[in-house]
């Protein structure tokens, strides 16, 4: 994967409990990268959930999600957290057949429990209630407690943005993040982020972590034996600059733009956290996150309406196409260069996947006794 430098022994463990919350400890990497077929890692996917115990249509609901992130190349969001999911059931730590249940609702307001079920699960019924109401109402903020990780953040703002709404979202998670010149992990490294739709075009997407890179590249470094590239700023425990993957979880996990980044966490932890009534800072454990929404029809919004909306949004575009490109680099609007990469693989029907997320695979393959040729 272009994002790792190249293998070596690595000369130093950890212990789990310096792992996330609810990450297995990684396995040394037994296959090769290769390319499979995008419809057979979805029916897999669907078959492997099924058999864990969730009812069919959740299940397809998770592999609809974890192909989308796979599709646009955030796939460390994706398959890879497959096998994480399958251990939380296998633990106890998360019940399969668990549903989102509305618990208050008001006119532009909706709040949910998600009963410590899948997070991509809970919250994407959660948004398939919250979108009609905002679409109803012109607004409407909404708040879920007792939910889990839920993958790829983009993809809830991309439902209401299908629906011609606006989204703002984020959520809690695990502690990673330390208060600015703390080494205390206190906050998640929460991700915000953002849909804007447009006429005839993808929507204007954002999602971003806290961090100069997802955890989950630290993650499958780890599990491919590889170091990190240096510009990625991890530190070890006692501040020192490390590229190995294991002191870098273990150490002080950089927050984008210093103190401005760790701002940003408590705000969100606030957002997610405290004003959704669940878990927060260093209480955020499975099942134990908040998530919250923002959901606007921009042509209720907008003072003079949908059609001057959308011109507004496309002067902006164009105002971004004419923007003078320095030698070498490409101007891309947020969300564009995921979308080019999800054309191209629905194109090509095979999506590349590192040997340690193949390796998990074939596993969860073997516990269930299902067939697994897509290799």
């Amino acid at each position: 994967m272009g994002f790792l430098h190249a293998r070596r022994p690595m000369e130093h463990a950890v212990p789990v409990s310096d792992r996330p919350r609810g990450i297995p400890e990684h396995q040394e990497r037994e296959s090769d990268a290769a390319e499979l077929p995008i419809e057979g890692v979805r029916a897999f996917t669907a078959a492997a959930f099924t058999a864990a115990g969730m009812a069919p249509e959740d299940a397809e609901t998770m592999a609809e999600n974890f192909m989308w992130a796979d599709l646009r190349g955030v796939d460390t969001h994706g398959v890879q957290r497959l096998t994480w999911y399958l251990r939380w059931f296998e633990k106890g730590m998360c019940d399969p057949a668990s549903q989102m249940e509305v618990i208050r609702e008001l006119p532009a307001l909706l709040q949910g429990d998600g009963h410590s079920g899948l997070g991509q699960l809970v919250a994407t019924r959660f948004m398939q209630r919250l979108i009609p109401k905002a679409a109803e109402a012109g607004l409407c903020v909404g708040t879920l407690r007792n939910s889990n990780d839920w993958g790829c953040g983009g993809w809830y703002p991309h439902l209401a943005a299908q629906a011609g709404l606006a989204c703002v979202a984020t959520t809690t998670s695990v502690p990673n993040l330390a208060p600015y010149g703390s080494r205390t992990k206190m906050f998640g490294n929460n991700p915000i982020a953002f849909a804007f739709p447009r006429r005839d075009n993808p929507p204007i997407l954002l999602d971003m972590a806290l961090t100069p890179v997802a955890l989950g590249k630290v993650l499958r470094a780890q599990a491919e034996g590889t170091t990190l590239p240096p510009e990625w700023g991890f530190k070890d425990r006692d501040g020192n600059p490390t590229v190995d993957p294991h002191l870098a979880m273990a150490g002080i996990v950089p927050a984008i733009g210093g103190y401005k980044g760790t701002g940003l966490a408590m705000i969100t932890n606030i957002l997610a956290g405290v004003i959704t009534g669940s878990a927060h800072t260093g209480a955020v454990d499975v099942g134990k996150r908040g998530q919250f929404f923002l959901v606007m029809d921009p042509g209720v919004v907008h003072p003079d309406g949908v059609d001057a909306y959308h011109e507004a949004i496309e002067d902006l575009v164009a105002q971004v196409r004419a923007a003078e490109v320095l030698p070498g680099e490409a101007v891309f609007l947020p969300g564009e260069p995921e979308q080019k990469r999800l054309e191209a693989r629905q194109a090509s029907g095979v999506i590349p996947y590192p040997g340690s997320v193949i390796d998990g695979l074939k596993r969860t393959a073997d516990k269930f006794g299902l067939p697994f040729d897509l290799a």
